[in-house]
C-alpha cells in the first residue's frame, strides 16, 4: 500500500516575466512547476496534488499570491505542514515613505511597492492566518545575472533583494522555518548550466531523497536546511542559504522516497514489520491491545510519545487513527515510533502473533 504525506499543503510561486522588471528567463517557472511536481508525486514527497496550488508568471498577480496564502488559512488544519515558496525578484525600499521588504509580483513598480508588491509585514500577518503548527517558507529571490533595472531616481533607492531582520518577523510562531536562498548582502544564482535556479536545483535534490536517512521514510526541515547549507556554497561560495526560526522541532516536511527507508532501497522483497504493513492493519492491532485510544494503560507515553500532542476522540478507534495518521507524519513526539510503540506494546503482549510478525520476530 502506497503512503501519502497527506497533511501536506503548498503555495509554489515562479515569476520569470514582469511588466517594468528586468526579466529573469524560464528558470522561476521551472522552479516552481518542477517542486510542484515533486511534491505531488507518490514516489517522493507524498503531497496529495490536489493540495499543491501553482501559481506562474502573470497568473502570480498580487491578488492571486494573496488569495493563494487566504485559502491555505482556510483550508490548513493544526497538524499540517505548509510550504510556501516562491522563486522571482525581492525587493527591499531604503528610505521614503515605503521603507520595507517586498516579494515583487510581475505588476510591481517601484514607485508604488506597497500597493503593486507584498512587504514583509503584511506577508507575516497573513503567515499567522495559517493554523499549521508546521510551517516552511522558502524565498528563492534576488537573482544575479537577471538584476532587476529601474530607470530613474528610484534606482538610488531600492535595493533588489529580500532578506534581512524582515525575515525574523515571518518566523514568529510555532513550527515557523524560513529557508531563503541567500544571505541580505548575497545574490542567490541563476547559472545557466542548470535547469532551474542553484538553489532550487539543491532543493529539489535534496527532497528527491538525498537528504540524509533517519530510518523514518521521511525529510525533516532542518536535515534539508544542513544540506542546502552544504551543497550550495559548495558550487557558488559567495551564496549561502538562511535559516530563521525560533522553533528547535525538527519536523517533517515531506516523505522520503515514497516513505522507503534507505535500508529497503534496491531490496526485491520486504520482510512484513511496522514500517511495511498497512495503516488498517496496525489500527486494528493497537486497538485490539488497546481498546481505551493511545492513552490507555500509557501506552504512547510508555513507548516515547507525548500526549499533549494528541487529541481526544469518541472512541478508542478513533483515537487510535488520528495518533497513527499523526506518526506517520513524523509527529506525537521525538521519541516515539511505530517500532518503538509496538515494542513497548510486546513488553504486555509478547506472545500476539500478529505483534511477533510486525516486529519480526514471528
Amino acid at each position: 500500500m502506497s503512503k501519502t504525506f497527506q497533511s501536506g499543503r503548498a503555495l509554489v510561486i515562479g515569476i520569470g516575466e514582469y511588466d517594468s522588471l528586468g526579466a529573469l528567463g524560464s528558470e522561476p517557472v521551472y522552479d516552481a512547476d518542477d517542486l510542484a511536481k515533486l511534491l505531488g508525486s507518490a514516489k517522493h514527497c507524498g503531497y496529495p496534488p490536489e493540495n499543491v496550488q501553482v501559481l506562474r508568471n502573470a497568473d502570480a498577480s498580487r491578488t492571486a499570491i494573496v488569495d493563494g496564502l487566504k485559502k491555505l488559512a482556510t483550508d490548513a488544519r493544526t497538524g499540517d505542514t505548509v510550504v510556501v515558496y516562491f522563486s522571482g525578484h525581492g525587493a527591499q525600499r531604503l528610505s521614503g515613505p515605503d521603507v520595507g521588504t517586498y516579494l515583487c509580483p510581475p505588476e510591481f513598480d517601484s514607485s508604488r511597492p506597497r500597493e503593486t508588491g507584498i512587504e514583509a509585514e503584511e506577508l507575516s500577518e497573513l503567515l499567522k492566518q495559517i493554523p499549521a503548527e508546521r510551517l516552511l517558507v522558502l524565498v528563492d529571490a534576488c537573482h544575479s545575472g537577471a538584476a532587476a533595472r529601474v530607470k530613474g531616481p528610484a534606482e538610488d533607492i531600492t535595493k533588489w533583494a529580500f532578506g534581512g531582520p524582515k525575515l525574523e518577523a515571518l518566523a514568529q510562531g510555532k513550527g515557523r522555518v524560513i529557508i531563503s536562498a541567500s544571505a541580505a548582502h548575497e545574490n542567490s544564482h541563476i547559472l545557466g548550466i542548470h535547469r532551474n535556479s542553484l538553489f532550487t536545483h539543491f532543493l529539489l535534490k535534496g527532497l528527491q531523497g538525498d537528504v540524509d536517512d533517519r530510518s523514518d521514510g521521511l525529510i525533516r526541515v532542518l536535515d534539508l536546511f544542513h544540506y542546502l547549507a552544504e551543497q550550495v556554497p559548495a558550487v557558488r561560495s559567495a551564496q549561502n542559504p538562511v535559516l530563521t526560526t525560533h522553533t528547535q522541532d525538527n519536523f517533517p516536511v515531506a516523505l522520503r522516497k515514497g516513505g522507503r527507508l534507505k535500508s529497503e532501497e534496491g531490496a526485491a522483497t520486504v520482510a512484513p514489520t511496522a514500517s511495511s504493513a498497512s495503516p488498517r492493519e496496525m489500527e486494528d492491532l493497537l486497538v485490539a491491545l488497546y481498546p481505551q485510544g493511545p492513552l490507555d494503560r500509557e501506552i504512547w507515553s510508555r513507548a516515547g510519545g507525548d500526549v499533549a500532542n494528541l487529541r481526544v476522540g469518541s472512541t478508542g478507534r478513533a483515537a487510535w487513527h488520528t495518533a497513527l495518521r499523526l506518526l506517520a507524519q513524523g509527529g506525537g513526539g521525538a521519541n516515539i515510533s511505530m517500532h518503538s510503540l509496538l515494542t513497548e506494546a510486546s513488553s504486555e503482549f509478547g506472545a500476539n502473533p500478529d505483534l511477533k510478525r510486525f516486529l519480526g520476530t514471528a
